[in-house]
């Protein structure tokens, strides 16, 4: 996985504002989304999420912090709020059977699907289908 300059400057505000190292980075849009250890989630977020109010402010975009799970279906699930009904890798693709209730869920909101499928792709090296 290949970080640009501006990502390892946005993991380095997170991490001063914070004390959280985070593993990633996406920057898309209006959104900066972090991938941090799942353990480190409640402490890069503060009580009242306060360390994401500082945070937007500074850089003046929305803040997303999402868990990393050592199995990327968990991630996926945590990160979309969504429940699956089984998990498979076939070859390079991560295919997660779901019902339409659920998957609906998880499309309802394309920009966040789209970071989480980022996230999928760059650290696990898999490519995210919902079936």
């Amino acid at each position: 996985m290949k970080l640009s300059m501006e990502d390892i400057l946005l993991m380095s505000a997170l991490e001063k504002v914070t004390g959280v190292s985070a593993k990633d980075c996406i920057a898309k849009d209006n959104v900066i989304s972090y991938l941090v250890k799942e353990a480190d989630v409640g402490k890069a977020i503060g009580k009242g999420a306060v360390n994401v109010k500082d945070l937007e402010a500074k850089l003046k975009k929305r803040i997303e912090i999402v868990g990393y799970y050592p199995e990327p279906e968990k991630l996926v699930a945590a990160s979309l709020e969504v429940k699956y009904n089984s998990a498979q890798v076939k070859g390079s693709k991560l295919v997660l059977a779901m019902d339409g209730q659920e998957k609906r869920k998880a499309l309802s909101n394309m920009g966040r699907f789209k970071r989480v499928k980022e996230f999928v792709e760059r650290n696990y090296k898999l490519d995210l289908i919902l079936n």
